[in-house]
């Protein structure tokens, strides 16, 4: 059964994880969006239908209880008022990912601290650091490089997609799940396209320039790296995307994972642990019709694919295709009683 080991947990989620690295890596302070409440509403239900245990503590806002009710007392799962949280002194604080914001949330609860160094969260987040560690494994697609101004973008265009038909993808160090990003094909950047990327270098951002390679596969490997530094491979999902990189869903009898995907993910948790990373982490491989990607990306945090995994695990026999599943809608409040006619008295 997959399952997360050690005692209670105090959980909180926080969707917005790499917009406020981001910020951050730009030197701004970062102010949470509300524009992430929904996308963190979603997971905090997934995580707690199939990840969290019974005596653990789930960290929410007031207006989530009633969607999350039922699910939390089926769970053993106690819903801990994110502007109350009561005594958390005896959980473990843990976050969907590390960021400043966060490590205060679980300061302000009292509960039980155990961040990584939060300079390393940051770094390892980036597509910077993923690109220079598929260089130094000898895996990376020679074209692809980081760009800074508008000048190397167009000449990495033209060195390295000079066919009107090459595909291309710009990526900001920080995206995920199909965003910040921008899509082309060819030598010369479409008019969205250069005003993307024009704006994301007037922030002072890198952004990140590769070939773009239709997938055959996607797998996704998941490990936690404890404490003194030994890093554990939980396993492999199978993501599913459209036909535009976006996650669409999980499949949870996949055929085993091919051995360079393991190779691949054991040499990354080893680097993450060597750079002083500790907790979850995830990253991605990419099968196309001409070979493999085997460093797609790293997550430095929880991922769906831990859920997906625990989703797989308690389902052995299901054979088909899961995605997040949305929160149950609040039951509507029961109508007041109807006034008796006191003439009729």
């Amino acid at each position: 059964m997959f399952d997360v080991a050690g005692g209670p947990r105090l959980w909180h989620v926080n969707a917005d994880f790499e917009a406020e690295w981001a910020a951050l890596a730009r030197g701004r302070r970062y102010a949470p969006a509300e524009r992430f409440a929904a996308r963190s509403h979603l997971l905090a239900y997934n995580l707690l239908k199939y990840l969290l245990r019974p005596g653990d503590g789930l960290l929410t806002p007031r207006g989530w209880f009633p969607s999350l009710a039922a699910t939390a007392v089926a769970a053993g799962v106690e819903l801990v008022p994110l502007d109350r949280p009561g005594d958390q002194s005896a959980r473990l604080f843990t976050p969907w990912g590390w960021t400043p914001t966060v490590l205060a949330v679980g300061a302000r609860a009292g509960a039980k601290l155990s961040p990584p160094p939060l300079d390393v969260v940051g770094r390892v987040n980036s597509k910077a650091y993923s690109h220079a560690l598929e260089r130094e494994l000898g895996i990376a697609d020679a074209r692809a490089r980081l760009v800074a101004s508008e000048g190397e973008l167009a000449a990495q265009l033209a060195q390295a997609c000079p066919r009107a038909d090459d595909l291309w993808v710009v990526k900001h160090p920080y995206g995920v799940a199909g965003r910040e990003r921008a899509l082309g094909r060819g030598p010369v950047a479409p008019p969205a396209a250069a005003a993307w990327c024009r704006r994301r270098f007037a922030a002072g951002d890198a952004l990140l320039f590769e070939p773009w390679r239709p997938a055959v596969r996607e797998y996704g490997v998941c490990g936690l790296i404890d404490a003194a530094g030994a890093a554990t491979l939980l396993g492999v999902s199978r993501p599913v995307m459209n036909g535009a990189g976006t996650l669409i869903g999980y499949e949870l009898t996949p055929a085993p994972a091919p051995e360079i995907v393991w190779r691949v993910g054991a040499q990354v948790g080893a680097r993450l642990a060597a750079a002083g990373y500790r907790g979850p982490w995830g990253c991605d491989a990419l099968e196309h019709a001409g070979g493999w990607r085997p460093l797609l990306e790293i997550n430095a945090r929880w991922t769906v694919g831990f859920l997906a995994l625990a989703v797989a695990a308690r389902l052995p026999e299901a054979r088909c295709r899961w995605r997040l599943e949305a929160p149950p809608k609040a039951p509507a409040p029961a109508p007041p009683p109807a006034r008796r006619n006191t003439e009729e008295l």
